[in-house]
């Protein structure tokens, strides 16, 4: 079964962080994510590095993305107040839950959305992150 990775997950295997090789290693099947990481990681490379845009382009081409659909836009718009996500992490989550069965959990580094994924219920893993 595959994971769904969030932006700060796809981003490193583009960048060459500490948590790489532990995060490749998981990865045995293709991933997924949603739609939004695909904005996400191809501004933040612009940013960070615009040499690697082709890098990761093909990067992304190995994911398989979830649409932006209404149904996720309301499930992030409906979480309770316990549920602290900024508008973006909070569709990461929602599409998470709408793919129940279809992936084994969440890979991400952001700890908020460790914090509020566990919280809702979601297996969550960040290979490498101490």
């Amino acid at each position: 079964m595959s994971w769904y990775l969030d932006s700060s997950a796809i981003l490193k295997t583009i960048f060459d962080e500490k948590e790489r090789s532990a995060l490749l290693a998981v990865l045995t099947s293709q991933s997924t994510s949603s739609r939004i990481s695909q904005l996400e990681v191809r501004r933040a490379v612009v940013r960070l590095a615009p040499t690697k845009l082709m890098e990761a382009n093909q990067e992304l081409k190995k994911f398989s993305f979830c649409p932006l659909s209404n149904s996720i836009l309301t499930i992030a718009e409906s979480f309770s107040t316990k549920v602290t996500l900024r508008a973006l992490d909070a569709i990461h989550v929602a599409s998470v839950l709408s793919l129940e069965g279809a992936v084994e959990g969440l890979i991400t580094y952001d700890k908020q959305m460790i914090n509020n994924a566990k919280l809702l219920g979601i297996k969550v893993i960040s290979p490498g992150m101490k």
